[in-house]
């Protein structure tokens, strides 16, 4: 009875092994899907705002075609900013889940046999890291992922181009002898929405780390 009971464990514990074994690629996969939308996001967006800024440039020489140019184009590129940024918030929320499901994995992997429990180092320098320590650890931003995420990238172009709107808006409306006061107004309103995106993004990613 006793031999049936441990054999009946130790094919328990063969489909356990091997249920997360699986689990672990799937988790690896879609980690790696996340990462590659969030590049092809990103990039899509540089390219969008790069092609606007070379279209704006051959304007400039004529306010008649300037103006209304960019009074189309940089709300566009800012509404596309802001739906790319917090698209990428979620795709770093996604890599993080799925990090923290690897890194619970690969502790029982640690656990299987404390003499190779070596060959599954952390990659946290803590004995014993909660899971969303050692997540962080493997993303490569164990402090403040919020600031070094890559929402970060697109939303400081996304306030760059709010900022400089505000400037052209108010140069616009007052005309060119106020830019000591349209200086200072783009320069709040940047500041403004990257107070905003860390605050929104702090308070996503708690969501997930607590």
């Amino acid at each position: 009875m006793t031999g049936y009971r441990a054999a009946m464990d130790s094919e328990e514990r063969a489909t356990l092994l091997g249920a997360l074994t699986t689990e672990h690629y799937v988790l690896q996969s879609a980690a790696g899907t996340a990462i590659s939308e969030a590049g092809n996001r990103l990039t899509s967006f540089i390219l969008a705002m790069s092609s606007s800024m070379v279209a704006i440039g051959f304007t400039v020489h004529d306010e008649n075609v300037f103006w209304p140019f960019i009074s189309a184009v940089l709300p566009l590129l800012f509404g596309l900013g802001v739906v790319t940024t917090i698209r990428l918030v979620e795709t770093g929320l996604q890599g993080l889940m799925y990090q923290q499901s690897i890194a619970r994995i690969r502790r029982y992997y640690r656990n299987l046999d404390t003499d190779h429990a070596a060959y599954f180092g952390k990659y946290s320098r803590h004995d014993d890291p909660p899971d969303t320590t050692e997540a962080l650890a493997m993303l490569g931003t164990k402090k403040r992922p919020e600031v070094f995420s890559i929402a970060t990238t697109a939303a400081l172009i996304t306030a760059a181009i709010a900022g400089i709107g505000t400037t052209l808006l108010v140069v616009r409306v007052v005309g060119s002898d106020a830019l000591p006061i349209a200086y200072p107004v783009g320069a709040t309103a940047f500041v403004v929405l990257m107070f905003s995106f860390f605050r929104y993004e702090r308070v996503r990613y708690r969501e997930v780390a607590d």
